[in-house]
């Protein structure tokens, strides 16, 4: 796989897209700390443990801690900085639900 297919992999999926874009403008972050309610919390911690957000560690794109939820910039993150920048940046042009 290219490091562009990669990177279209990691972007993929709306969560990953929250993830990688909550990191653009904080080192780390808590998943409790998402601007998302209590029952989309439940729903987005049962999805993210169990597949995204141990495919961004191993892509080494975020470092997380399980035991406190904490994600933080992986050593791979700058590298996918550019892409999550764009979109970041544009997201009154993505359609809702894309972000």
């Amino acid at each position: 796989m290219s490091e562009f297919d990669r990177h279209l992999w990691a972007i993929e999926h709306v969560q990953r897209r929250r993830l990688l874009t909550n990191l653009l403008n904080k080192s780390q972050f808590q998943i409790r700390d998402l601007d998302i309610d209590e029952e989309e919390e439940e729903m987005l911690l049962s999805e993210v443990k169990h597949a995204h957000l141990q495919n961004l560690d191993r892509e080494e794109l975020i470092n997380w801690n399980p035991d406190d939820n904490m994600v933080e910039r992986g050593s791979k993150f700058e590298e996918i900085r550019s892409l999550i920048e764009l979109i970041h940046n544009n997201q009154d042009e993505i359609p809702d639900g894309w972000l």
